[in-house]
Formats: structure tokens, C-alpha cells, sequence
């Protein structure tokens, strides 16, 4: 039967203990609450009304920030557990319909602030291109071109899905090796492809190195480059990882002369499922789960390479992976957020081996650098009821 699952925060102290901020941080705190809401009730999917002025929204804005191919497709209709089943109705024909069936609805005070890029799109920027192309900024013609976007996104999406699959049979022609890492490419294969399909095969060889950091543009550009030049030459990317041009073979994988870990170089994210044994980047782990007075027994007598965390405050999946130095957490034992990486710099870690620091994660980001420091997040307490050990075999 139907049940209704609410909850109230108050959004600034936990925005500012999670070290997030602005419309992207409540963003954050919605899907974290929706997640946990379906995970109570057992939900197989998880569906936000989103609609076609919103894909128009969504366009515009990348557009305006600069974005490729996979941009254009904006808001998909379903990922993961996340479904959109409104994508091709308007606003206003959504509304047209609730009035005829005599319900009402909440408006967001929020949506009418323009300090928001995206309220500034809607108030401001689509009611004057509406009327640019249309001769006036009415709800008909408003709709009208969120129509026309919302079928422009989705076959962007289409021809992205074709695209992705000839650039992935290029990807392994292009293979001069075993799939590493590092990753060797033939650059003779490689240039015989169009610049823009030459980027996206790189870019699906990027995302089986490190598929929680994304390039920039600018960073997918000079790997274009690197791979279509003629000679030598050499790129620096994120995650200590370097792209080598030699001759006619393009190389990319961890940067020569770092110290790394035994084990994988660059560490893939690894899910924690619990209780289990694993091991990442040569690092055994222990993980299980302890009633509220088992883990503040524990927590009196902790030993090196110990953690706990508070049940009630994990959000999602947790995962193992290689820590990015430019996202930002807040260690325990402070209030204020700071990077990864000027965090690991202040404890004396050299520069060699910030890049390639171990964090347990959940899906509102770093809860543990493993060896280093915790996050403030999901702290113990005396109201505590079930709680999460891990253990971390250090040297």
C-alpha cells in the first residue's frame, strides 16, 4: 500500500559537515535521502519528475559551459536506479493535467531565486529565446521548444550509443598490448579516425584506468593531439596517470619513476560489500557489521588500522579507490572542509604517493583516508544501534 517516507534536516549544518555547498549540495542531500528512503521500503527504482523544460534547461546550460556529444543527450531517461518517465511532457501540460483532475501542487520558493545559474536560464534566458524565435514568451511557445529539445537529446543519446560502440571496436584494434594497465595504442590505427572518434576511443580507454575521474575537455584534447602527432611527446593527466607518445606507440598509464603500491596501478573502485575480506593496491581489509554496544565496547580498546562508523550515517554503496587529491572532505576533528590533497600535504605525505592514497567512500564521498585520517562523517554516539568495523592491514 501506498506510504509516504519524509524527513527534516536542516540543510546548511549538514551541507557544511559534508563539505558541500550551493544547489549541487541539496541536490546531494535529495538523492541521499531518496536513496535511503527506497532502500527502506525495498523500491526497485527511483523516479523524479523531471520534464521536457527541464532537458532544455540542461542543454542550454551545457551548451553554455561547453560540452561534446554525450552532453546533448542531458538528462537520460533512466540510470541506475534513477527513472524519468516524464521527460517527454512539458510543464505546463503536466500541470494542465493536474488541474483537470483537481490536485494541487508545491511550488520550490527556491526555483524563483536568480541568484541560481538555472533559474536564470528559465526566467530569463528561455523566455527571451522563445520570444527571438517565436514572436512571444508564452507557455505555448515556451513548450514548443522544450519539445524540440527533448527530441534532440534523445537522439543525441541514440547516435552516442552507436558511437560508443564503433568507438570501443576501435579502442581494441587500436590495442597494442594486453589491456593493461598501462594502455599501448597503435597511433597509425588511431589516426586513420576522425579527431572527434579518435577522442571518444581514448576516452573509453581513460574510463577502464580511472572510472571515478572524469577528463576535462581541455585534458581530452591534448590526448587527441598527443595521439594523431608525429614524434614524441608527453601529457600529464589526474590519478599520477601520464599519456607517452613513442614513435607509433601512445602509452598511457601511471607515470614512470613514482612510487607505487604493489598491487593494481591505478587502484579501480572496488565495491565493499559487508561483512567480506579484500584487498586494493596490495592492502588487505576486514569489514563487519556490530550492534551499537559491541562497536562502543571496540571503540574503548581501538587497534592501529581500526575504524567505526555510525550505520545511520553512510549514504548508498560503500567503496574502495584511489582518493582524487582535488575532492574535498572534512577530517575528524574539524569543522571546516578541505582538499584531498592539501589535507595529505599537511601530514607530511610525500608528493609521490598523494596521488595514489586509499579511501574508503560512500556515495557523499570520503569517509576514510585508510591509514591516515577519518572524516567527521557518521561519527559514533551513545544512540548509536549498528555500526561498521573495518580494519586496515598497515605497514
Amino acid at each position: 500500500r501506498p506510504t509516504l517516507a519524509s524527513a527534516r534536516w536542516n540543510t546548511r549544518a549538514r551541507m557544511r559537515r559534508l563539505g558541500i555547498s550551493g544547489q549541487d549540495g541539496l541536490r546531494r542531500l535529495r538523492r541521499s535521502f531518496l536513496r535511503a528512503a527506497s532502500r527502506r521500503l525495498g523500491a526497485v527504482a527511483i523516479a523524479t519528475a523531471h520534464t521536457a523544460d527541464d532537458q532544455l534547461e540542461t542543454l542550454l546550460m551545457r551548451i553554455a559551459r561547453g560540452t561534446g556529444l554525450a552532453g546533448l543527450g542531458a538528462i537520460a531517461p533512466r540510470r541506475g536506479p534513477w527513472i524519468h518517465p516524464l521527460l517527454e511532457a512539458t510543464r505546463a501540460q503536466i500541470e494542465a493535467d493536474l488541474v483537470a483532475a483537481g490536485e494541487t501542487w508545491r511550488e520550490d520558493r527556491s526555483n524563483a531565486d536568480l541568484r541560481y545559474a538555472r533559474n536564470r536560464v528559465r526566467h530569463q534566458v528561455i523566455p527571451a529565446l522563445s520570444a527571438a524565435v517565436h514572436g512571444s514568451a508564452t507557455a505555448r511557445s515556451r513548450s514548443a521548444l522544450a519539445i524540440k529539445a527533448a527530441a534532440l537529446a534523445r537522439e543525441a543519446r541514440e547516435v552516442g550509443r552507436w558511437l560508443r560502440r564503433r568507438a570501443r571496436a576501435a579502442l581494441a584494434a587500436a590495442r597494442n598490448g594486453p589491456e593493461g594497465p598501462p594502455v599501448l595504442l597503435d597511433c597509425v590505427r588511431l589516426a586513420a579516425r576522425s579527431g572527434v572518434f579518435r577522442g571518444l576511443a581514448l576516452s573509453l580507454a581513460w574510463e577502464g584506468l580511472a572510472p571515478a575521474q572524469k577528463l576535462t575537455r581541455r585534458q581530452r584534447s591534448g590526448l587527441t593531439a598527443l595521439s594523431g602527432a608525429r614524434g614524441s611527446g608527453r601529457l600529464d593527466l589526474p590519478c599520477g596517470i601520464e599519456a607517452v607518445r613513442e614513435g607509433d606507440t601512445l602509452r598511457i598509464g601511471p607515470r614512470r619513476g613514482r612510487i607505487e603500491p604493489v598491487g593494481e596501478t591505478p587502484a579501480r573502485p572496488r565495491m565493499l560489500r559487508v561483512p567480506s575480506r579484500s584487498s586494493l593496491n596490495g592492502r588487505r581489509l576486514r569489514a563487519s557489521w556490530l550492534t551499537g554496544s559491541s562497536a562502543r565496547r571496540r571503540l574503548a580498546q581501538v587497534e592501529r588500522g581500526d575504524e567505526l562508523f555510525a550505520a545511520e550515517g553512510l549514504e548508498g554503496r560503500l567503496e574502495l579507490r584511489v582518493g582524487r587529491t582535488d575532492e574535498w572532505f572534512v577530517p575528524f576533528g574539524r569543522s571546516r572542509p578541505t582538499r584531498l590533497g592539501d589535507f595529505l600535504k599537511q601530514q607530511g605525505i610525500p608528493r609521490t604517493r598523494r596521488a595514489a592514497s586509499l579511501v574508503l567512500a560512500d556515495e557523499q564521498g570520503i569517509l576514510w583516508v585508510v591509514g591516515v585520517r577519518r572524516s567527521a562523517r557518521a561519527a559514533m554516539t551513545p544512540e548509536t544501534r549498528k555500526a561498521l568495523w573495518i580494519h586496515a592491514d598497515l605497514p
